[in-house]
């Protein structure tokens, strides 16, 4: 029946509804058709925007709210912001914020505003309103009957409730804004001891199967069942290259300083990855993504489709600057923006064609301070990467290795750099 009567109802919800109970139940109707969400949040947004009723408005704001939460809980902050008493202020939240989650007697709209950036900017608006100093205690007081405060604190503090129960880094971070935002500075150090909670939560580990304990005891390392195992085994194996390149008695180092094209490097790599892979991983190299951006590899397994990206840099073909653009860009704004990869490496090579790099907060930088500068930029721009649980900066020298042909490599890139040709 609410499929047949969902399009007459929004055709009278076009025009204004003066009975509340009637908007309400009209509402419940419509909300849970298939009506589309852009649809009744077009509707919500007008009517909520012409609507003067103090008591109907907010049922409107929380539909919008509901629906359209990116742009409608900045649109709900203004008009509770344009009323002029402290008491309309607190009175109008209450009555969105019950509408929008629901009560004993009204059903909840619906769902979209339940991700970690809405519900922490909705918490953060309602407390400014319905204030934890003015909650009603009724813990040991006998029976009851709930009220509009009641409700509102309980709808409140659910917001917070649902932040702390969602997994993941974007959470993590949402609890440590509130922990510097929160109206109530009381409350600031609770929340901080929340993301700590959630931190150690998420960095537990599931506990390994039988067969994997007895693959590790006898290979000392097993095949990743995660995406984040998968990224600890790429990081292993990238740093086993390093040290082969840099300190292995059969170091390759001498004759890839022989050749300045990065492809010629990263066939080098590749193949030693994929010789390495024992059956636990493979590595397509360049593989094209769906905007025909192409990573220099992506070290998947067969087991799940979440593959780490590794993107490669020679380092002398890139200024300083540039390899912190690329880092924040490339590696954490393209390769790692979809939902299945949260986790990535970047990989420099220096070939010796130059000595030092500008760094943003250093100054001239050696390359081994080159790759920690990136690691702890990596660290600071974290928060702007919700989505992105971790980078790997790791840094290749060939000129440990190189002697006299990485000298000879320095002359000869300063010498082309110097000839007039083609860019």
């Amino acid at each position: 029946m609410y499929e047949e009567l969902a399009a007459p109802l929004l055709a009278r919800l076009e025009q204004p509804v003066s009975h509340l109970e009637s908007l309400q139940l009209a509402l419940t109707i419509v909300q849970e058709s298939s009506v589309d969400d852009d649809l009744l949040g077009a509707l919500a947004s007008r009517r909520a925007m012409e609507e003067g009723n103090e008591d109907i408005a907010p049922t409107w704001y929380a539909v919008w709210v509901g629906t359209q939460p990116r742009v409608a809980i900045s649109a709900l902050a203004a008009r509770i912001d344009s009323l002029s008493s402290d008491e309309e202020k607190a009175k109008f939240a209450m009555l969105s914020l019950i509408a929008l989650v629901g009560s004993r007697t009204a059903s909840r709209c619906r769902q979209n505003y339940k991700k970690v950036e809405h519900a922490k900017a909705l918490y953060l608006l309602i407390h400014n309103y319905v204030r934890i100093a003015d909650d009603i205690d009724r813990s040991g007081k006998g029976v009851y009957s709930p009220g509009l405060r009641d409700d509102a604190q309980h709808a409140r503090d659910g917001l917070l409730a649902f932040i702390r129960e969602t997994p993941g880094k974007e959470a993590f971070l949402a609890l440590q804004e509130i922990a510097k935002a929160h109206p109530a500075e009381s409350l600031r150090p609770w929340s901080a001891f929340y993301a700590q909670q959630k931190a150690t939560a998420d960095s537990q580990t599931p506990p390994w199967e039988p067969e994997k304990v007895i693959e590790f005891h006898n290979n000392l390392e097993s095949t990743p069942s995660t995406h984040r195992e998968l990224w600890n085994l790429a990081v292993d194996r990238l740093l086993d290259l390093k040290h082969d390149l840099e300190d292995g008695d059969s170091s390759y180092a001498e004759i890839l300083l022989r050749t300045n094209q990065e492809t010629s490097i990263r066939k080098f790599i590749g193949s030693w990855l994929r010789d390495h892979a024992a059956g636990r991983y493979v590595v397509p190299q360049e593989e094209q993504l769906a905007d025909d951006k192409r990573p220099d590899y992506r070290i998947q397994n067969s087991d799940f489709y979440e593959p780490v990206p590794v993107e490669l840099k020679l380092s002398q073909n890139w200024s300083g600057p540039d390899h912190f653009e690329r880092l924040e860009n490339q590696l954490c704004g393209d390769y790692l923006r979809g939902m299945n990869s949260s986790c990535g490496i970047f990989l420099l090579v220096n070939h010796g064609g130059q000595a030092t790099w500008a760094s943003p907060n250093n100054g001239q930088v050696k390359f081994e301070d080159l790759v920690t500068a990136l690691q702890n930029h990596w660290l600071a721009i974290a928060p702007k990467f919700p989505n992105v649980e971790d980078i790997k900066v790791i840094g290749i020298d060939l000129t440990k290795r190189g002697g006299r042909a990485s000298v000879v490599a320095i002359e000869a890139n300063q010498a082309m750099a110097t000839q007039p040709g083609e860019g």
